[in-house]
Parts: C-alpha cells; sequence; structure tokens
C-alpha cells in the first residue's frame, strides 16, 4: 500500500492522510466516516470537475501520493500544515468526483 493525501477541492481542506491501494481507494477512506458530507455514489475519475450543466451537488477530492513524505496520519486536521506542505503540485496525482446525495 502507498500513502495518499486527499483534499476536499470546494474547501481546501485535508479529508485523508494514510494508507490505501489506490488513489480511488484512498477517496473512499476519506469519505467514509465523513457524516457532513451526506451520502456519496461512486467515485470515478475527474479531469475536468463535477459537470457544469448538473443540478446536483458533488463531491470534488484532489489525491496526492506522499509515500516517502508522510506516514499516516489518523484524524488528520483539515489544515494541517505538515500534510499541506507535502500534497504540492509536484505529488498530485489524480481527481476524483462523487454525486453527493
Amino acid at each position: 500500500m502507498r500513502t495518499y493525501g486527499v483534499i476536499c477541492d470546494a474547501t481546501g481542506y485535508v479529508a485523508y492522510v494514510g494508507h490505501a491501494v489506490s488513489p480511488e481507494d484512498a477517496c473512499i477512506r476519506a469519505t467514509k466516516d465523513a457524516g457532513a458530507w451526506g451520502t456519496v455514489g461512486p467515485f470515478q475519475r475527474s479531469i475536468a470537475g463535477a459537470p457544469k450543466d448538473d443540478d446536483q451537488a458533488w463531491l470534488e477530492l484532489s489525491v496526492y501520493d506522499v509515500s516517502g513524505l508522510l506516514e499516516p496520519i489518523p484524524d488528520v486536521g483539515i489544515e494541517d500544515e505538515t500534510a499541506m506542505a507535502a500534497m504540492t503540485e509536484d505529488t498530485h496525482i489524480d481527481q476524483f468526483i462523487a454525486r453527493q446525495y
């Protein structure tokens, strides 16, 4: 497993820093206990962000490969400075969206 960091694109907050088998798995782990976001549909890769002509709410997450830079941070703070410093353009690897219900 690699160590991934996940940031919520809408807020800029850190949602997850921990082990996952893939970037999509990191998104699932980032949202599994997050009641504030409600129920989300399956994640899908997104290069252009959420559909603009859709009246549904979408959760947009950016994923960073921070393996070798960070160890998993249980209960990471939403503005954790160490995590934010490791999640840069150089470590950005993917973006995902999921419909919120």
